[in-house]
């Protein structure tokens, strides 16, 4: 072997090989004492991820915090709780029978005492039967609320009892029972990742087995791999659960994830080691040396390519949603030990079984048309590089079609019995009727006052006028329309209805009015011709004696008789106008009770000051509120109060008849009396008083009359508007809102504000239910909406201090959707900058990194493409949203570790040209790499079995990313670039460059920007020639030839199709067969193959292939 390739002593695996050569069977040991010691002394993996639920979403996402903050403001604790649904329906319709069962299923789950549940039905609270009964009389919703993680092992066993009741208890009815709900869900998903692990476990080992039957055509060199794979796995999968205990989280896609990732990187690591030690054997290595020597030099490549992948998804472990970060470090783990296994493991096997001669290598097949793809690829590289990347971007070009599911219930089979439940519910209840969206109001001022309700009222209004929202429901709307109590258009009518009373009662009693104005005239009237009699009598008295006895014949005649007799009458009606009169005042006092929130409202509404009847209405109704206000009413009232204390005219009659005979006796009496003359004159301006009020009392009469006229008739008009209102504008946007303040009393208000409103009134929350599927992307957007119509409603408001929210299933998938979005950045930079320092460090170049991870992105873009293509586009199915990220890191780690293999071989392949070094580097790396990436491809096309629909469009596009990566990327489009470019590839290094080969353009280019002087190229002296013979045992050695003229060798033998040559120097790396090309070599007339599929002359084989 040449002197570069013998791998060099010291260092860790060097020592890491002599102990496994001379202790195999205690590295075995050891191996299966810690696999043991972890499988007995640890949980399984299964059940640590089953102790505990995936939280979707960190503590800080705003749906997070906005679910604290309505729990506090509302004063509930946030416990720990999982909700089942038991969904009973029957085609036929729900009868007497059904609900005898379900009172029998209430019974019986009551009567569960073992279990800590919280059982929701109608029969107990018959206000729930609206939300829990179907409208089409089909369905029961019956909720059950667990205490404990939906997740945990106690709370599954109790779903299990429960599940076990319901069932026994409708078995045999006209009842069927679906069981749904998120612990349902959990119940399903963990049985089917259980039976997942197992059925793609099988199905990658048989694939695997398969490939490696063709690889190696040895069974126990086939076994050899799938025995360090299968002791690593269960050794991650220990130190997992481990890790688990110190609250490493986990969860089953994690696991099965883990399982196809350990399967494919472990493998890989297994196919170059064994290579390697072949290569070794080939060349006449004892079994011993060679698996150390292989160690040596194969190590520090597989080490830098598990870093490559551990590291990268190492990263994730910075990410926020739990579905990255719980992968990552999961992945992780698993290389690193899938790494040990390879590095120590896998040696003690091979040292045992390579003693025995069960492992020999076996012709290799593949290396000679794998060598032609090289030549062809060199002689025409701009063809081989536009042809690889039309068929890459037509391949990524797809991805533009790309939508994304974030339904998790549609990558579950449609035969799992929770998701047949959610179907059932959403035939016989509307979209979200149990999950609506919350909006949250949380103010500095208390919202229990009219000002606020209103504004309030004002913003679900708007948000319920939005498409595709089916009802708001809150304390202003408890039904999903506003109360009728509270709409101003109902308060319009019921005043309208008052005033409407009013008019009728004074259309009624009008003729009486007119009574009364006529009885006010007769009486002031006959009070003016009493005042002139007394004026007359008392002037026409000489003397007291000679008065009253004219005053006694006065009084006595007939004629004043009558005349006292019809004031009597007089007085009678006036009594009759107070009685009157009272009643229209209290008819005017009702009006103006219900008329003052009325003008408040017709105040400030722009319909009513645009019509000018409603506002002559309104300044009536005013006016009469005014009245009340001033009191004019009181005054009035008054008045009616003295007229109905007037006495009866009975009363007066019987005085006047016996008037007569007191005066007589008075006369004979007031003989002897002084003062006469005083008291007729007193009882003169007494007369004459009583004749000018009577007067003044029948034109205020008339005119109080006359005005109740009118305003009966402007009390008619607005009764007509009011109703008109009532009639006509019934619609939410035009009826209007206003609570009056005595509402707030009522029992139905505060049993509503328990529910909608805080304690201190400071927070109130409204559902609002939308008609979208609530995990598509036109819910969350619905949410922007929501909260954009609820922001443009706080100004110039009671709520403008207010901040507003919105919680339920859209809002936190929206949170999902920003918090992948951020995370996909910071894989995706992540993933990049990592690849590429390690790419830099490795090849100590710029230039061909960047076009490496070029190479990658797009192949990954592939991959994703042909995912959408055959998933969306054919199958009908959505991609999961978790999907780019997870193809991503894996896609871009493993592509780029295949292209840093194949990089690195060229590099060292091409001291004497790149096109020399790409044809032997296609030429020995095509038949190990291609097989190591069939081989990780066949572990992800493995998840394509899996139940969970995620985890086969994950396993599919991988795989496919893989094939894509190790059949085209790999074998075309890097090898044609990389010969494109030529030297510029290692810029700014010159490693491996021999100063004797004459510089390219790119050389050229690179010494004028590094500032060197061309300097003329050293000969090469012309080498001699080494023979190769076969040996016995069928492997290839060195023979030394002689020198002979015109350089031809003495002796050439052809061995694999290679000519070895001592002398020269080997720049491939220490991982693959050897295939040495001359750079110089010399003809005798006719060219001659050289076994590199080019031709030997004069000029140097670069030449010849056209650099």
């Amino acid at each position: 072997m040449a002197r570069h390739d013998e791998a060099k002593a010291g260092g860790l695996f060097d020592r890491i090989g002599n102990f496994v050569v001379r202790w195999p069977l205690i590295v075995i040991g050891c191996w299966i004492a810690v696999a043991a010691a972890l499988t007995l002394l640890l949980p399984t993996l299964q059940a640590q991820a089953a102790k505990r639920e995936q939280a979707p979403l960190p503590p800080g996402a705003p749906s997070m915090v906005l679910q604290k903050e309505m729990s506090a403001a509302f004063q509930e604790k946030i416990e720990t709780s999982a909700l089942l649904l038991v969904l009973l329906t029957n085609e036929n319709g729900l009868g007497p029978a059904d609900e005898a069962v379900y009172r029998k299923l209430i019974e019986n789950l009551r009567a569960d005492t073992q279990d800590k549940i919280s059982v929701q039905d109608f029969l107990a609270v018959p206000e729930m039967k609206e939300l829990l009964a179907s409208k089409d009389n089909k369905a029961w919703n019956l909720p059950i609320t667990f205490a404990g993680d939906a997740a945990s092992p106690e709370t599954q066993a109790a779903f299990k009892r429960v599940a076990a009741i319901v069932k026994q208890t409708v078995a045999g009815t006209s009842l069927t029972v679906h069981l749904s709900g998120p612990i349902a869900t959990v119940a399903d998903l963990t049985e089917l990742g259980e039976k997942d692990v197992r059925i793609i476990e099988i199905g990658t080992a048989v694939s695997v087995l398969i490939i490696l039957i063709l690889v190696y055509r040895n069974l126990v060199t086939m076994l050899v791999p799938l025995a360090t794979i299968g002791a690593s796995v269960v050794t991650a999968q220990g130190t997992l659960s481990g890790l688990a205990e110190f609250g490493l989280a986990v969860n089953m896609q994690a696991i099965v994830f883990m399982s196809a990732v350990m399967i494919g990187a472990g493998t890989d690591y297994a196919v170059f080691l064994i290579s390697r030690y072949h290569d070794y054997v080939r060349h006449g290595e004892k079994s011993d040396m060679a698996v150390k020597k292989a160690l040596m030099s194969i190590g520090k490549v597989i080490t830098a390519s598990a870093a490559t992948v551990a590291v990268t998804f190492l990263a994730m472990v910075f990410t926020k949603l739990e579905v990255f970060s719980a992968v990552g470090p999961a992945i992780a783990v698993a290389i690193t030990v899938s790494l040990l296994g390879a590095v120590t493991l896998l040696p003690a096997i091979l040292t045992l079984t390579g003693r025995r001669g069960w492992i020999k290598p076996r012709r290799d097949l593949t290396s000679r048309m794998w060598r032609r793809s090289g030549v062809r690829i060199v002689r025409r590289p701009t063809i081989h590089l536009v042809g690889s990347l039309i068929v890459l971007v037509a391949l990524a070009g797809c991805t533009l079609l790309i939508r994304f599911n974030y339904d998790d219930l549609k990558t579950v089979p449609q035969h799992v019995e929770s998701v047949k439940g959610y179907e059932a519910m959403n035939r016989h209840f509307p979209m979200n009727a149990m999950t609506p969206m919350v909006l949250f109001i949380k103010s500095p001022r208390d919202l229990r006052t009219p000002g606020a309700l209103a504004d309030i009222e004002m913003m679900s209004r708007e948000i319920a006028e939005l498409p595709n929202i089916v009802m708001v429901r809150g304390l202003t709307r408890p039904n999903g329309e506003p109360l009728k109590e509270t709409k101003v258009s109902f308060q319009a009518g019921e005043v309208g209805g008052k005033l409407d009373e009013a008019t009728t009662l004074l259309e009624e009693h009008g003729g009486e009015l007119d009574q009364l104005t006529g009885g006010a005239h007769q009486l002031a009237d006959a009070l003016a011709q009493i005042r002139n009699e007394i004026n007359g009598a008392v002037a026409s008295s000489s003397g007291i004696v000679n008065t009253l006895q004219a005053m006694m014949d006065l009084m006595g005649g007939d004629k004043t008789i009558r005349q006292l007799e019809n004031a009597s009458q007089y007085v009678g009606r006036m009594r009759a106008l107070g009685d009157n009169l009272s009643g229209t005042v209290t008819d005017a006092e009702q009006i103006a009770t219900w008329a003052s929130p009325m003008v408040n409202a017709l105040n400030s509404s722009p319909v009513c000051n645009s019509d000018p009847a409603c506002r002559t209405s309104r300044a009536q109704l005013a006016a009469i509120v005014q009245a009340q206000d001033d009191g004019l009413l009181r005054s009035i009232r008054a008045l009616a109060v003295t007229l109905q204390q007037t006495q009866e005219y009975q009363t007066l009659a019987r005085t006047v008849s016996t008037l007569d005979g007191q005066l007589k006796q008075v006369v004979s009496t007031l003989k002897a009396v002084d003062g006469l003359p005083t008291k007729l004159a007193q009882m003169q301006q007494g007369a004459n008083a009583l004749a000018d009020g009577s007067a003044a009392l029948a034109a205020g009469v008339q005119e109080l009359v006359d005005q109740v006229k009118k305003m009966g008739s402007g009390l008619n008009e607005a009764a007509d508007f009011l109703l008109g209102i009532k009639r006509d504008a019934d619609k939410p946007s035009m009826a209007g809102f206003n609570i009056p303040p005595q509402i707030f009393s009522r029992d139905e208000f505060k049993k509503g504000a328990q529910i909608f409103l805080s304690a201190d009134g400071h927070a109130a929350r409204y559902f609002v239910q939308s008609a979208l599927n609530p995990a598509t992307t036109e819910a969350m957007d619905q949410v922007n909406d929501i909260l954009r119509v609820a922001d443009s409603a706080r100004p110039n408001t009671e709520l403008e201090d207010a901040t507003i929210g919105l919680a339920g299933v859209p809002t936190a998938l929206r949170d999902i959707r920003d918090y992948y979005n951020s995370d996909m950045k910071f894989i995706v930079i992540a993933t990049i900058v990592i690849v590429f320092l390690i790419l830099v460090i490795l090849l100590r170049a710029l230039v061909a990194p960047i076009y490496l991870i070029g190479s990658v992105l797009i192949s990954y873009l592939s991959a994703l493409g042909i995912g959408t293509l055959v998933f969306q586009l054919i199958l009908g199915q959505e991609m999961h949203w978790s999907l780019p990220g997870l193809s991503f890191i894996l896609l871009v780690a493993i592509g780029a570790d295949y292209n840093m293999l194949l990089i690195s071989r060229i590099r060292d392949e091409s001291p004497h040209g790149i096109r020399i070094g790409v044809i032997r580097t296609v030429g020995s790396t095509g038949g190990v790499i291609t097989s190591a990436g069939l081989i990780f491809a066949a572990s992800m096309f493995g998840l394509v079995g899996a139940s969970i629909n995620t985890m086969a469009q994950a396993g599919f596009t991988i795989g496919i990313g893989i094939v894509l990566d190790t059949f085209l990327v790999r074998t075309v489009t890097v090898p044609a670039l990389t010969t494109m470019i030529g030297r510029a590839n290692w810029w700014p290094s010159e490693l491996g460059r021999d100063p004797s080969t004459p510089p390219t353009k790119a050389d050229r280019w690179l010494r004028r920007v590094k500032g060197h002087r061309r300097k003329a190229p050293i000969p090469a002296p012309k080498p001699p020639h080494t023979k190769v013979v076969r040996n016995t045992n069928g492997h290839a050695s060195k023979a030394a030839t002689k020198s002979v003229p015109n350089g031809k060798p003495a002796d050439l033998a052809e061995g694999n199709g290679e000519y070895l040559i001592d002398h020269l120097r080997r720049h491939s790396l220490p991982l693959f067969g050897y295939a040495a090309m001359p750079a110089y070599d010399v003809v005798d007339g006719v060219s001659k193959p050289n076994g590199d599929g080019a031709h030997i002359g004069k000029e140097p084989v670069d030449h010849l292939l056209g650099h």
